[in-house]
């Protein structure tokens, strides 16, 4: 039987020369004795007298790649196999079909590309049901790790690896192979990840250059007009031997192991399976949330030494982006959990998070190209250095003066200096609104300038919020997206955009007021929806702001987060529209003369009567003087009195007048009848008899 089994593996295998039909063979021969029976069953399975029998497609494919590859091997290939039939045979158990199929052309292409770091026989994998008789063997490319020879071989050659740059001996090549070999986490990302993958390379190769103060290779790619100059360059490798002080090879690794595993909570799989309810939004979180519960299978963190271990999962944990930091998306409260995160591990391990955010973004661009750092230019690195000057503030400084002083240099491209409030509200819109000059800084604070008091008032408590004394801060997500398509849309604005920011602040303090929760120190506003309105507004004046806003709150933690969902207008054309915009003028214009009638009649029947008391007593009817008299009312007092009352609803007049928004109208309305109501109860008042006066004035305080 036994010989029937390597015949068909080496059938499998498309083999023709003695020499491979040989290596199967003694691999065969190595499996344990229950293994070369359990794996001879399955092969012998004929769909006939034994049954179900297996089809594995693809399997030739499998076997191929698995000898091609120096890195696998026949034995693992064999081991693979055998796992393949038992998973299938539980799988299918209960079926009656004869014959069933199994799909290997995923596993087929991971063998192929198997990096050989861990043991491939240990390449956990799944087998999901696509038919009643039809299965597809999907692999895991992560590979849990727990012996510790294997985690001392791959220790041993990042340090050899660490060792190299240090010793600025190793070409970009040979920096590919050797980190593929140290680091088994770059073979994680699947087909649907490459950016990632090509991001992470590119991080890894950026901290090559920077260790090895490759100048010309770090900037080949970058076009001459924007090259990162020589001065900043210099600069940097000052700060990386000042400041950073990478010398040596447990640090280099470190770096290194911090850039092959940073990514790795972008790959939904990986993050859906080890960190379920994470969402891609929280990538950081949900990579330290595995690295503390699952680390077996991130073994190149695993091996480092308890120091890194714990430096990268507080780094990881703080959820800190950087991009959103530069931006001023983010507010004090974030650099406050910075640096109570970081404050454990010292100045070293502030300069460990400062110099990893910097490799990270050197290869942002990696997906672009892998020759030099695209991406790190002269315009972007003297953008980027006062965001890394505010973290190493942080050393020393508290958080809102880091974040402040942050803001004003920022801000100083278009201003001088904080003044007020309101200047430093308009020092973040500046950062929002990615001003760098002084037309660009212009244009923002025009805008801020053009809303109306009690709107600016509202903008600028919400936006100097910072989270510490005034909690909570808001982190105003998508709000750069928001104001740069406002301002490329004539038919929006930033002011615009500015009034519908307030309105979003209005509901979100609605919300906050409904919870019996404290506040916490941050809380994130989604405007993504908001800013894609922005874009897509039509060209009639004043459509943008006609949308309605819901803001729907989640709780995250000690973390709100509002999602701001537009519910954009109706409209088939432009004509309907104006139609639209005409039937909503026409009432608010129909509404404002209702209100305007009621306070005129008011107006002409107590004036009237006022002037009937003074000049023409004797044609008021003799039942109302004598009512008048017999109440006690003095005819001069009720006069005034009512003189009084038409002087007011003629102020209410001018007042109503002057009113040209809806909503506005409406306060209009409530006031006037309040203050026509309150007018009436004064004029009891004035007549009321003098015994009565205390009572009186009780009862319209009350009302």
């Amino acid at each position: 039987p036994e010989s029937y089994a390597i015949v068909r593996l080496a059938c499998l295998c498309r083999v023709i020369e003695p020499s491979r039909g040989k290596k199967i063979e003694e691999a065969f021969a190595e499996l344990k004795p229950e293994e070369r029976q359990a794996l001879t069953k399955y092969l012998r399975m004929d769909g006939l007298t034994s049954k179900p029998a297996f089809i594995l497609c693809e399997s030739s494919n499998f076997l191929e790649n698995c000898l091609s590859n120096g890195e696998v091997g026949v034995l693992p290939a064999l081991k693979i196999l055998l796992k393949v039939y038992v998973a299938a045979e539980k799988e299918f158990r209960g079926s009656s079909r004869a014959v069933l199929t199994v799909r290997l052309n995923q596993l087929a292409v991971f063998a192929k590309d198997f990096g050989g770091s861990v043991t491939f026989q240990d390449l956990p994998f799944d087998m999901i049901r696509n038919k009643e008789s039809e299965a597809t063997c999907v692999p895991k490319m992560w590979i849990p790790v727990t012996n510790q020879a294997v985690l001392n071989e791959l220790a041993d050659k990042g340090k050899q690896l660490a060792k190299s740059l240090l010793n600025g001996n190793i070409s970009d090549r040979q920096f590919k192979v050797a980190m593929q070999k140290a680091f088994p986490e770059l073979s994680y990302f699947p087909v649907g990840a490459e950016v990632q993958r090509l991001q992470t390379y590119g991080a890894m190769l950026s901290a090559l250059w920077l260790i090895c103060g490759q100048y010309e290779a770090f900037i080949r790619q970058q076009v001459e007009e924007e090259q990162l100059s020589k001065q900043s360059w210099a600069w940097i490798q000052e700060w990386m031997k000042e400041g950073v002080k990478i010398l040596n090879e447990e640090a280099v690794d470190a770096t290194l192991t911090f850039m092959a595993i940073h990514a790795l909570g972008k790959i939904p799989e990986f993050r859906d399976e080890l960190a379920p309810g994470f969402d891609a939004q929280s990538h950081d979180v949900a990579l330290s949330h595995i690295l503390r519960n699952k680390p077996e299978v991130v073994p190149s963190f695993m091996r480092l030494p308890a120091k890194y271990r714990n430096l990268i999962i507080d780094s990881l944990s703080v959820d800190f982006q950087f991009s959103q930091f530069l931006q001023a998306e983010n507010v004090p409260a974030n650099l406050e959990m910075v640096k109570e995160q970081m404050a454990p591990h010292g100045d070293e391990g502030f300069a460990f998070f400062c110099f990893r955010i910097f490799v990270q973004m050197c290869g942002k661009l990696g997906s672009k190209s892998l020759v030099g750092s695209v991406f790190m230019t002269e315009p972007q690195f003297q953008r980027f250095r006062p965001g890394l000057d505010a973290l190493q503030n942080l050393k020393t400084n508290e958080a809102g003066m880091a974040y402040n002083a942050f803001l004003l240099l920022q801000g100083s491209k278009a201003l001088s200096r904080f003044a007020s409030p309101e200047h430093q509200a308009l020092a973040r819109l500046l950062c929002l609104g990615s001003a760098s000059d002084h037309a660009s800084g212009d244009a923002v604070r025009k805008a801020f300038d053009d809303l109306l008091p009690a709107d600016k008032a509202s903008l600028t408590r919400w936006l100097i919020a910072d989270g510490i004394t005034n909690k909570p801060g808001y982190v105003l997500c998508s709000a750069p997206d928001l104001l740069r398509n406002a301002q490329a849309n004539p038919a929006v604005g930033l002011t615009d955009a500015l009034t519908m920011m307030v309105r979003v602040q209005e509901r979100c303090d609605v919300a906050n007021s409904m919870t019996l929760r404290p506040p916490s120190r941050k809380v994130y506003v989604h405007l993504n929806d908001l800013a894609s309105w922005a874009q897509d507004a039509g060209a009639v004046m004043g459509e943008f702001k006609q949308a309605r806003l819901e803001v729907r709150s989640e709780d995250l933690g000690d973390t709100r987060v509002f999602s701001v969902q537009v519910i954009r207008p109706k409209r088939s054309g432009a004509a309907k529209n104006q139609h639209g915009s005409g039937s909503g003028s026409c009432a608010c214009a129909f509404l404002r003369c209702l209100v305007q009638l009621f306070i005129l009649m008011a107006m002409l029947a107590t004036g009237m009567f006022a002037a009937a008391l003074h000049c023409f007593p004797e044609k008021i009817p003799r039942a109302a003087m004598v009512e008048i008299d017999k109440a006690g009312v003095s005819r001069h007092r009720l006069m005034y009195a009512t003189a009084g009352v038409s002087c007011l609803m003629f102020l209410l007049l001018m007042l109503t007048a002057a009113e040209d928004d809806a909503a506005r109208l409406a306060r209009s309305a409530a006031l006037s009848g309040r203050a026509a109501i309150a007018g009436l109860l004064g004029a009891s008042v004035v007549v009321a008899a003098p015994g009565r006066w205390h009572a009186g004035i009780h009862g319209w305080s009350s009302t």
